[in-house]
């Protein structure tokens, strides 16, 4: 990471969406939260725009052949420049929490829109 005020700000950004990370986890409803100790989950700041979280792994319950263990990474610079609200940004963050649990339990995206997870 770079220092002076862009690296700061990047610093500050990961800060809060780690904090509002671990609010969120602290708020899951069961099976959620379960699932969510399962996963590693990082809070990554080099994705500028477009993609606020990603799962990555093998969704449970399925077969696979994976080395490492399943994560959710969740984007914070991304999800910072698109919600300079604190209350946006804390439901923006829990919402793509959940999301990308979802997709470790094996919901596709027509199944998180069903189910008020898109």
């Amino acid at each position: 990471m770079s220092s002076g005020v862009h690296g700061d700000q990047l610093a500050d950004q990961v800060a809060q969406i780690e904090r509002l990370v671990g609010e969120a986890m602290r708020t899951l409803p069961e099976p959620l939260r379960g699932a969510a100790e399962e996963l590693v989950i990082v809070v990554d700041g080099t994705r500028p725009t477009g993609l606020y979280g990603l799962f990555d792994g093998v969704p449970r319950g399925a077969h696979g052949t994976e080395a490492l263990p399943p994560r959710i990474t969740i984007y914070a610079r991304a999800l910072a420049a698109d919600f300079a609200d604190l209350d946006m940004l804390r439901a923006e963050v829990r919402k793509t929490l959940v999301h990308e649990i979802g997709h470790y339990l094996g919901l596709d995206e027509s199944d998180l829109v069903a189910r008020g997870l898109e």
